[in-house]
C-alpha cells in the first residue's frame, strides 16, 4: 500500500487532471467578403473587409475567460469595427487603427445555452508589391493565457498583389493622305499647249506670206 503522502499527491495529480485546462472554441467563418473582388489586388488600391466569425463552444462555456481572440492584417492604414454579437444583439464595440486588434475572452465568454459570434468590418490599403507577391488580408486565431495560437483555431485570407498597369498608349488614327500634283508634271501639260499654240501661229504666218 502507497504511503499516505504519495497517496494525498495521486489524487491532487488526479484532480488536476479532471479539471483540466480551458477548452477552445471552434471559431467557424462565415460570410467573408473581400471587396474588390477577385485574386488579385491592385497595389495602393482601398480594400473593405467583412466576415463573421461563429464562435462553437468545445467546453463548459463559449469561449475561455483566459483566452484572447487575434484579429490582425497585413493592409495599410487599416480601420476596424469589431462587434460581438450575443444572441442576435450586440453586446460590444470595438472600434480600433492599426493592424492588429484583441478581443478579451471575458466579452466572449457565455453558458453554452447562449449564441455568441463576432462581425467585423476593415478598411485599408494594399501595400506595395511585397517580396512573396501576397498580401494577408485577414487572419485571426484564438491565443491562450501564455499568448500562442491554439492549434486549429487559425484562419487567413490571402490575395496577390499586382503592380500598378502601365497607362493604355494612346491612339492614333491614321488620316489618309491627300495626293499632291507634281509640280513637274503639273507644269508640262501647260508648256505643251503654249508651244502648240505658237506652232499654230507660226504656220498660220507662213500661210500667208
Amino acid at each position: 500500500m502507497l504511503p499516505y503522502p504519495v497517496r494525498i499527491l495521486l489524487l491532487a495529480l488526479l484532480l488536476l487532471s479532471c479539471m483540466g485546462f480551458p477548452a477552445s472554441a471552434l471559431l467557424a467563418p462565415g460570410n467573408v467578403q473581400v471587396q474588390p473582388p477577385g485574386d488579385a489586388l491592385l497595389e495602393g488600391a482601398v480594400v473593405n473587409v467583412s466576415a463573421d466569425i461563429e464562435i462553437i463552444p468545445s467546453g463548459a462555456t463559449t469561449f475561455a475567460e483566459t483566452h484572447t481572440l487575434s484579429l490582425s492584417t497585413g493592409l495599410l492604414e487599416a480601420r476596424w469595427q469589431v462587434v460581438v454579437i450575443v444572441d442576435g444583439l450586440q453586446a460590444a464595440v470595438i472600434p480600433k487603427e492599426g493592424p492588429q486588434v484583441y478581443v478579451n475572452g471575458f466579452l466572449l465568454s457565455y453558458p453554452t445555452t447562449r449564441d455568441v459570434s463576432v462581425r467585423l468590418l476593415l478598411e485599408g490599403r494594399v501595400p506595395p508589391t511585397p517580396v512573396e507577391g501576397t498580401v494577408m488580408v485577414l487572419q485571426w486565431a484564438e491565443l491562450n493565457a501564455q499568448g500562442q495560437a491554439v492549434t486549429g483555431s487559425e484562419y487567413q485570407v490571402t490575395r496577390q498583389v499586382a503592380t500598378t498597369l502601365a497607362s493604355p498608349p494612346s491612339t492614333f488614327t491614321e488620316q489618309p493622305s491627300v495626293p499632291v500634283a507634281s509640280p513637274t508634271k503639273a507644269a508640262f501639260p501647260m508648256i505643251a499647249v503654249i508651244a502648240s499654240l505658237c506652232l499654230v501661229f507660226a504656220l498660220m504666218r507662213m500661210r500667208k506670206e
